[in-house]
């Protein structure tokens, strides 16, 4: 049964990032051929940053209720599909505001809810979860890379068509996933709200805030970064999947990485090395050798960075509380850091140039890595029972 469970998670994570691996490479290509400014574009890519903020709690709090997380999974994903369906009847800004906020809405379940479904069957086990996870890659890559030359050939016209496909493969294989066993509740746990509280996970959030917020410039702007550098649509597909290339071979990896160092002490560097991968990008001036190295690094910045905070939070939190949990960290991070780091990054873009949208970045990588000792600190110089400090 648990081999069973794993393969359908390992299918969520493919399919899931599948839709991805088209969806944030391409879609400014597509708001840019429709005509949209930079700023109408910065907005429409903030959405979906603004309704983590309200969608996950939403999710989290009801998976957490009602223990029906894989039928949650399967009818917001039935639905995303029925929205995306409408987007190639929208032609103005406000018609893609209003789809764009439906779909992101009911999108924002597929995470929240697969994770906490995958940390259940991992029990803790990096390794475990790592094999998982490094299917939401493998997905990511697979499109990414297919994407570009598909739309040379058919053009960015069909780019809401591909999705609805990605999304389609979705909806099917929320079929294959198993519902786990309700979770039981460790004696004596903390209260979630309390734990949210606590200075040192506070320090944590900020830090997860930060990390997102420096990755609005990526997602919002990278693409069309390396087009205005002389970059084709194939190309920018293939500079996309090395990052997700590296970040397969960390998370086949990364056992060894946490045998040999604390989660804390791993969130740290990809702090650092976030910052230095942002300004490589911003003085790149659209050289291969230096995006590469930079693509690189987001094995690290992502992958990594990724890993370590799951860890963090399954340490921290009970079982019956990991969906609330997964969905107040995607609150942090990717609603209020990526909406708030989408619209800086479109400012600094407009108002600067390009380059300073990833040097902007590269600070806020190096606030995160401060954020990240605080909580460290916190962490270490509180009388917490065995269950509740972080390794």
């Amino acid at each position: 049964m648990r081999s069973i469970g794993t393969g359908g998670v390992r299918a969520l994570y493919a399919a899931y990032f599948a839709f991805v691996g088209l969806f944030s490479p391409y879609l400014s290509l597509w708001f840019d051929s429709r005509g949209l400014s930079i700023a109408e574009i910065a907005v429409l890519l903030t959405l979906p940053q603004v309704l983590r903020i309200v969608a996950p709690p939403f999710w989290g709090w009801l998976a957490d209720r009602g223990g029906r997380r894989v039928a949650l999974l399967r009818t917001s994903a039935v639905l995303a599909l029925g929205v995306l369906l409408l987007f190639p009847l929208a032609s103005r800004p406000l018609e893609y505001a209003v789809v764009m906020l439906a779909l992101c809405f009911l999108t924002a379940a597929q995470m929240p809810i697969g994770e906490a479904i995958a940390l259940d069957l991992a029990r803790g086990d990096a390794g475990r979860y790592g094999r998982m996870r490094l299917w939401g890659s493998v997905g990511f890559i697979a499109t990414v890379l297919a994407g570009g030359p598909l739309l040379d050939a058919f053009g960015l016209a069909a780019l809401p068509w591909l999705l609805a496909g990605a999304m389609a493969v979705l909806v099917a294989v929320t079929f294959v996933v198993r519902e786990p066993s309700a979770p039981a509740p460790r004696a004596g746990g903390v209260p979630i709200g309390e734990r949210l509280r606590e200075p040192a996970v506070l320090a944590f959030l900020a830090s997860a805030f930060l990390m997102i917020f420096a990755h609005a410039a990526l997602y919002s702007f990278f693409s069309l970064y390396l087009e205005r550098q002389g970059w084709g649509t194939s190309a920018i597909g293939m500079i996309w999947g090395i990052g997700v290339v590296a970040e397969i071979l960390l998370f086949m990896l990364q056992r060894r990485l946490f045998e040999r160092a604390s989660a804390m002490r791993l969130l740290a560097a990809s702090f650092v090395v976030c910052a230095v991968r942002f300004a490589m990008i911003g003085a790149s001036g659209g050289a291969l050798w230096v995006l590469v190295w930079a693509q690189l690094m987001h094995a690290v910045t992502f992958g990594l960075h990724h890993r370590a905070s799951m860890a963090v939070l399954h340490r921290w939190f009970e079982p019956a509380q990991q969906a609330r949990a997964q969905a107040a960290f995607i609150v942090v991070a990717y609603g209020f850091g990526g909406s708030l780091g989408g619209l800086a990054a479109g400012w600094l873009w407009t108002e600067v140039s390009p380059a300073a949208t990833f040097y902007g970045a590269a600070a806020a990588g190096l606030l995160g890595a401060v954020a990240v000792a605080v909580s460290a600190r916190l962490e270490r110089g509180r009388s917490r029972s065995p269950d509740a400090v972080l390794r």
